[in-house]
């Protein structure tokens, strides 16, 4: 048995508080980073991590207190669900991978959870607002890294962690099979109204795997650009 999802009305007026005030929240919070020095970036990151951590494990027992905990929809196995644990790890954690995965799942996949909300677990309580911290978390943790800690993708990274992705579908799918839910939406598409999610299971898969080769390539572009741009300027000349 599985919990009804439910989704906003796309350009609704509840639809466009949320997407302002999370743009707002999240880039008042870099730009306030990025005015603080490195002492207090680092205590802020210690911040954000607990915050960021302590909801991946404190939504939960909420949800079972609320409602009821289910394995077919409380699991973190979709990618946002994934890229939310990595938010809150990666601030304590700061490894190469840990970023390219946060960066390549977390930006396209948290743009789109906001862009296109589906309420996976409802909006009871404060779950509405734990959705937009969750995915608004993802984003600025992200961007956080990268603008502030000085993270970057590496060079031809956007194929590897695309490729890494393929591993990660059939384990996913073959558990989705098993207990008979849809996580990453593997077995049937998500009900909101996305252009690249076309017709039903299988052919659903298809316009979910160009979406992730084209946003992982379309996040890398700006540092695959500058990539290419240092390769062709000389270097200093020798005597």
């Amino acid at each position: 048995m599985t919990n009804p999802h439910e989704i906003l009305e796309p350009l609704s007026s509840l639809w466009w508080q949320t997407i302002i005030w999370s743009i707002v929240i999240i880039f008042g919070l870099l730009f306030a980073a990025k005015k603080m020095s490195k002492k207090h970036v680092a205590y802020f990151a210690i911040v954000i991590g607990v915050v960021l951590t302590a909801r991946s494990i404190l939504v939960h027992p909420y949800v079972a207190y609320l409602k009821g905990w289910d394995i077919y929809n409380n699991l973190p196995l979709h990618m946002c669900g994934l890229s939310a644990i990595i938010s809150g790890i990666i601030m304590f954690y700061r490894k190469q991978w840990l970023y390219e995965l946060l960066y390549y799942w977390g930006i396209p996949g948290a743009f789109y959870s906001i862009l296109t909300p589906e309420f996976t677990q409802g909006t009871e309580g404060l779950l509405f607002m734990e959705y937009y911290l969750a995915h608004g978390g993802i984003i600025f943790s992200a961007l956080f890294c990268t603008l502030i800690l000085g993270f970057k993708p590496s060079k031809g990274s956007w194929w590897k962690v695309f490729l890494w992705t393929q591993l990660l579908l059939p384990v996913i799918g073959g558990f989705d099979w098993l207990i008979g839910a849809n996580y990453m939406y593997l077995c049937k598409p998500p009900i909101v109204d996305n252009p690249f999610i076309i017709g039903d299971f299988p052919e659903h898969l298809i316009g979910i795997e160009i979406a992730g080769f084209l946003h992982f390539a379309l996040v890398y572009l700006p540092f695959g650009l500058k990539y290419r741009y240092a390769s062709k300027t000389p270097g200093p000349a020798t005597i």
